[in-house]
């Protein structure tokens, strides 16, 4: 049988924003010698204002709830300074990005929450895919660092192998090894991370 747990909103970790501008609920970290390789977290936006600096990670952001907001990023590593726009309008809308860009935020019509996945860009990388039911899901294999599902409403995974698990919102499932699941009933975000080849 596929070994997984369930992990509640309510047992993830409280943390401030590096900026002091707010709080994320942090899902799950992974630390290593070099430092932070990947962190998944949740976050509410309440106002307008800038990111935190996060360089040498690679961010993926996925609109959770709310209107939607506006992305505006400048590249500060190249002598250009190039920029480039994310508009989120609808719920599991991404933006790619990285977070060593100066990232300005711009809310549509008030909060909204979103997940963030940040991962080391050196040597590690981030496959983020919305799914809505019913889809198949492969969720890891041999090489996968971490692999779970995250659900932003109240979903319904039949495991293979296992029996159908019922994930609340804002809840994830943790696979810890080779596993495919469908999604019957619900949405959500299937995170894969993996070392760069």
């Amino acid at each position: 049988m596929p070994n997984f747990i369930i992990i509640e909103q309510s047992q993830y970790q409280r943390m401030p924003w590096k900026n002091g501008l707010g709080e994320t609920l942090e899902i799950q970290r992974h630390d290593d010698e070099s430092g932070l390789r990947f962190r998944i977290s949740q976050a509410s936006v309440v106002e307008d204002g800038m990111f935190s600096d996060f360089s040498g990670l690679h961010r993926t952001l996925v609109l959770l709830s709310g209107e939607g907001m506006t992305l505006e990023h400048t590249d500060t590593n190249t002598d250009t300074h190039n920029r480039h726009t994310h508009v989120l309008n609808n719920v599991l809308d991404i933006a790619r990005f990285s977070g060593g860009d100066k990232t300005h935020a711009t809310l549509k019509n008030g909060k909204i929450e979103d997940l963030n996945i940040m991962v080391r860009e050196s040597d590690t990388q981030a496959k983020v895919k919305a799914c809505a039911a019913p889809c198949s899901l492969l969720l890891s294999d041999s090489d996968t660092l971490f692999s779970g599902f995250y659900a932003c409403e109240e979903a319904v995974l039949d495991i293979h192998g296992a029996d159908a698990v019922t994930i609340k919102a804002h809840g994830m499932v943790i696979f810890s090894q080779n596993a495919k699941a469908t999604l019957i009933l619900g949405r959500g975000v299937l995170i894969g991370i993996t070392a760069l080849d």
